[in-house]
């Protein structure tokens, strides 16, 4: 009878981020643990070790996952298009938002990223320097458009997340009307999303009119 192989020879790399992918989408990104993926699958957490070293190594490895759902395939691609992708990267995976910046240079996706996206506002006529902060502020401004929308305090214990919201909604529907009548006509507004994608094309095309070459 042939042996059974090790338990880390039998993990497939890319089910195990699949796995992972799935509890930072459901749960948040401090639900992923090698002990609770490796649960998953029925192993000890050593078995994970054969394909990532530690946590920190998941996590890049994520990051790469996530950003090889952007199709840079098009040669034709524009600003708005490449941006937009990102965007849609990020709503569909918002746990893994806040580790992209620090991240995205880690990955060969990642990298291949970035050189499309300098190049196209290089393309546009900005300098190198500005190319390369524009890149950046995009990417934060990306970032902040999905874990800072309206109604979302960016904490992960959903009851601190509903007490937080409640004490801002209490603050801000306890203002005068005489005193703040700009605060109180649009009150609810800052208290949840009346409309995701009238808000997601606000934000994108202010976003992408900040990035045009000054005259």
């Amino acid at each position: 009878m042939t042996p059974r192989p090790p338990a880390s020879e039998r993990l497939n790399r890319a089910e195990v981020l699949s796995v992972a992918l799935a509890i930072a989408d459901a749960d948040g990104l401090e639900a992923v643990t090698l002990r609770r993926i490796a649960t998953s699958f029925g192993v000890t957490p050593m078995a994970l070790y054969w394909h990532f070293k530690d946590k920190d190594a998941l996590l890049d490895a994520l990051v790469e996952r996530v950003l090889d759902e952007i199709d840079l395939s098009d040669d034709e691609a524009d600003l708005r298009t490449v941006i937009a992708a990102i965007l849609r990267v990020l709503r569909d995976h918002p746990a893994l938002a806040d580790i992209m910046p620090i991240r995205i240079m880690r990955t060969d996706a990642g990298i291949d990223l970035a050189e499309q996206l300098v190049g196209l506002l290089r393309t546009d006529g900005h300098s190198p320097v500005a190319a390369a902060q524009l890149s950046i502020f995009l990417l934060n401004g990306l970032i902040g458009l999905v874990t800072r929308q309206p109604g979302e305090p960016g904490v992960a214990d959903l009851s601190m997340r509903e007490t937080l919201l409640s004490a801002k909604r209490t603050r801000l529907k306890s203002l005068s009307p005489h005193a703040y009548p700009h605060l109180t006509e649009t009150a609810d507004f800052f208290l949840e999303l009346p409309d995701e994608k009238e808000y997601y094309k606000q934000g994108l095309t202010l976003l992408l009119n900040a990035a045009r070459p000054a005259p």
